[in-house]
């Protein structure tokens, strides 16, 4: 038992004279009182009683499939009390944002022997950047990515709270000079005790970020989406639209979905949108996941939900659709973006927001090719895929010859792809990356609806304000520039004929949906691509759209909606070896 303090109430006519003066002819007081509390349960107390709530299933997923561990695991799990953030934070100050990510984060990958049996393709490619020709971790990193990992994870526990980093930022950090003339506008020497380095959200640099603006970054950017969910969960109560965009509902129909949002790693706010179950869905089949391209984010899928209602009608599974971190309403933080983080926040999310149940994954463009990779990865959870022009590294299965286990390009991830290391730009280095990215942001901004267009040339009126207004909302978020400049780190690409094909991938039935049309990647690909998939293994379906473009599931949904119907009951029928054994083996335990 511990005491806390209650405010109560007190009479003025209960108080002195003197106290009736403080009062100044108020009616009333706030004083405290002691009460009785059975305290704030042990960290032991709460892992038990996560434990209790936990499914089978999702005990099962964790200790028999691919870990998705973060760079810096144990390091942000150390920062992560009240004690050791308030030190990380000190030290962070004394020695700078570079020197701190020098002496701290080195060493990004897990080296316990716990963790080496479930090695992790997402700090592997931490490992690989900071590996690389014995790079300096200040020199590969992003700009804001060392206070970002140092202190997320506290900031969200509470553990550290955003006035105190703030305040750091503001007057204990050694304040930097601009490195270029034009940006000392925003950092002017003004008289504010509680701002001594003169740092404000609108100090945008064109060329790097200081130590103390990174920091300050972290913050802010945090409450900006904060405010952002808040938003989009205030416009659902009101029945307007998630994007917030006018009442243009030109184009084919949209069934939109309910908002939620979950915080991957414990750390930073993901949006995903979810449909409701036909009242005769068998609970024993597969639910569905949509994942977007790039850019993109999950409404473009709704056009498609509403098809397949239509479709399906009472039969219609659960759907999800997650926005990608660094895409749609989702946060930017300022991390290194790579395809694995990518994989193990979808990976994550069929763990803990579906529960580990069976799945069926769909996805677009680099959603597609990200869907691939989870596939492999899910094991006997993944039970369908659905590829819509997708990316991904595809070799004619002609020339493609199989790797020994030893060798393919999933263990060479695993390991960090030690032939492949990463590089950073020569001369200029990490700082030319978002300056990369915020060009390229200020040079298409102004031809998203006529891009658009082009891409939906079956159907450009579903390229309408909505979709317009989500995409350049997107691109002048904070944190867009590094999304792009982060392309540049991108590891090397494990083919599609290994994680979608035995013996090492995902065996399960595939459904590949190929607009002919594609302006991105262009006709005459599309058209190689649909044969080359058509001969890659058997269980791949090819669907040709003769009209459709990049992103058919948004601008022919009922084409999609329709081939995927036909390709459907592939899906419920297949169960995975492992569940087979499983199945087996209750039956016999039965039996004895």
């Amino acid at each position: 038992m511990i005491e806390n303090n209650d405010w109560v109430l007190a009479s003025k006519n209960q108080m002195n004279d003197d106290d009736d003066n403080f009062l100044n002819n108020k009616d009333i007081l706030l004083t405290a009182t002691s009460v009785d509390s059975e305290g704030i349960p042990s960290w032991e107390e709460f892992l038990s009683m996560a434990e209790e709530v936990t499914t089978e299933s999702v005990r099962y997923a964790r200790s028999s499939l691919l870990a998705t561990t973060q760079p810096y695991a144990s390091q942000i799990a150390e920062w992560s009390s009240e004690t050791n953030a308030q030190q990380a934070l000190e030290n962070y100050c004394l020695l700078g944002r570079d020197e701190f990510a020098d002496q701290y984060l080195s060493n990004a990958a897990e080296s316990s022997s716990s963790v080496s049996k479930n090695r992790s393709l997402y700090s592997a490619g931490g490992e690989r950047l900071v590996r690389g020709n014995s790079n300096k971790p200040s020199s590969v990193l992003a700009l804001r990515e060392a206070p970002t990992v140092a202190f997320s994870s506290a900031l969200s526990l509470g553990s550290l709270s955003s006035r105190k980093v703030l305040e750091a930022a503001r007057n204990h950090c050694d304040s930097t000079p601009p490195v270029l003339s034009w940006d000392a506008k925003n950092r002017q020497s003004i008289d504010d005790i509680k701002n001594k380095n003169s740092l404000y959200p609108s100090d945008d640099p064109w060329w790097g970020r200081s130590s103390e603006g990174a920091l300050a970054d972290v913050v802010e950017w945090r409450e900006w989406y904060q405010l952002l969910a808040q938003r989009s969960l205030a416009l659902q109560e009101s029945t307007l639209s998630v994007e917030g965009s006018s009442d243009d509902d030109s184009g084919d129909p949209r069934e939109l979905g309910e908002v939620h949002y979950w915080r991957w790693k414990g750390q930073h706010l993901v949006r995903y949108l979810t449909w409701s179950a036909g009242k005769d869905y068998d609970e024993k089949d597969p639910v569905m996941l949509l994942i977007h391209g790039f850019a993109a984010s999950a409404p473009q899928w709704e056009r498609m939900v509403y098809s397949l209602r239509s479709k399906l009608g009472d039969k219609m599974p659960p759907i999800y659709a997650i926005d990608l971190l660094g895409f749609g309403h989702s946060e930017k933080p300022g991390l290194s973006y790579t395809q694995y983080l990518w994989e193990s926040q979808i990976f994550d999310f069929c763990i803990e927001v579906i529960e580990a149940k069976p799945v069926v994954l769909a996805g677009n463009s680099i959603g597609g090719g990200l869907s691939c990779g989870v596939s492999s990865s899910l094991g006997h959870l993944c039970r369908g895929l659905i590829l819509c022009n997708t990316a991904g590294v595809l070799v004619d299965p002609d020339k493609y010859q199989q790797p020994l286990e030893s060798e393919t390009s999933t263990e060479a991830a695993l390991e960090g792809n030690p032939e492949q290391p990463y590089e950073p730009v020569p001369l200029v280095g990490r700082n030319s990356l978002d300056l990369f990215g915020k060009t390229v942001i200020d040079l298409i901004f102004p031809q998203v609806e006529e891009r658009l267009v082009s891409i939906y040339g079956a159907r450009p009126q579903n390229a309408d304000q909505g979709l317009v207004k989500a995409i350049q909302q997107g691109a002048t978020n904070p944190g867009s520039p590094n999304i792009i400049g982060s392309g540049q780190k991108l590891g090397p690409n494990r083919p599609l004929n290994e994680v979608i094909c035995p013996p090492f991938g995902f065996v399960g039935p595939v459904l590949v949906v190929m607009g002919l049309e594609d302006r991105v990647s262009s006709p005459m690909v599309a058209q190689q691509r649909a044969s080359t998939f058509d001969r890659l293994r058997d269980g791949v379906k090819v669907e040709r759209l003769e009209t459709g473009g990049h992103c058919p599931q948004d601008e022919l949904p009922d084409g999609v909606a329709e081939a995927i119907c036909k390709w459907l009951p592939q899906a419920l029928d297949f169960v995975p070896s492992d569940v087979q054994e499983q199945i087996k083996n209750k039956k016999e335990s039965y039996v004895r």
